[in-house]
This record gives C-alpha cells, structure tokens and sequence, in this order.
C-alpha cells in the first residue's frame, strides 16, 4: 500500500493512536523530531527521504507511511503537530511530551502500585 500524503495527515496520526494506544505520544514526538531534522531519523517513528526531495515518516511496524513531497510540506507537518498537541496548553512539542510521559506514569502507578524504590 502506497504511503498516506499530506492531505492525508490526520488520518495517519488517528492511525498512529489506534494502533500504539498508551504510547502513540512517543510516536507523535519521534515524528516531530525527525521532521525537524530534516535528516534520516530512527527512532519509534523512522523518517528516510528520497530522490524526489520528499520524505516518508514511517511509526513502527506495519505503518505504510506519511510521504511529506517536500520541505514545503514538512514545515507543514512541524506546524500542524503543534497546533493539534500542543495548542494554547503547551509551549512546545517537548512540553506536551513530558506531560504526556508523566501521565503514563501516573497511569502506570495507578495500575500497577507505587514504584519500587519509594516506601
């Protein structure tokens, strides 16, 4: 299957949190990162680019991709990642991933107990 493309963006991020639940927030951050980077990225979101000048941002195992055609549309995607995680909550996309990971970690105590290092 072909890779979803620009127009397609807010299906891919529905798809990311489909498909990696609790942590679909590493995801989103990795492909924020690695868009930014302009460079081939690794990480839970692998970015590769082209010959054609595009990129494809790809979240784990069994994503068929994001294909950003440009740099253009890249910035796009950097623009559109902090306005629908971060909005008027979070300053940056680092702010709202540090919340993110501190709400799984409450989650996690909630779920499982206290830490084994605290009393």
């Amino acid at each position: 299957m072909d890779p979803w493309t620009w127009v397609q963006v807010e299906r891919w991020l529905d798809w990311i949190g489909e498909q990696h639940a609790e942590f679909d927030y590493r995801y989103v951050f990795s492909a924020y990162l690695a868009a930014s980077s302009r460079a081939p990225h690794s990480g839970e979101t692998v970015m590769t680019t082209d010959a054609s000048g595009g990129y494809v941002l790809r979240a784990g195992v069994g994503d068929r991709g994001l294909r950003l055609a440009n740099d253009d549309e890249r910035e796009l995607f950097i623009a559109h990642l902090h306005e629908r995680y971060c909005g008027d909550r979070y300053s940056s996309m680092r702010q709202w991933e540090e919340a993110q990971h501190a709400g799984f970690l409450e989650d996690t105590e909630w779920l499982y107990g206290r830490r084994r290092n605290e009393p």
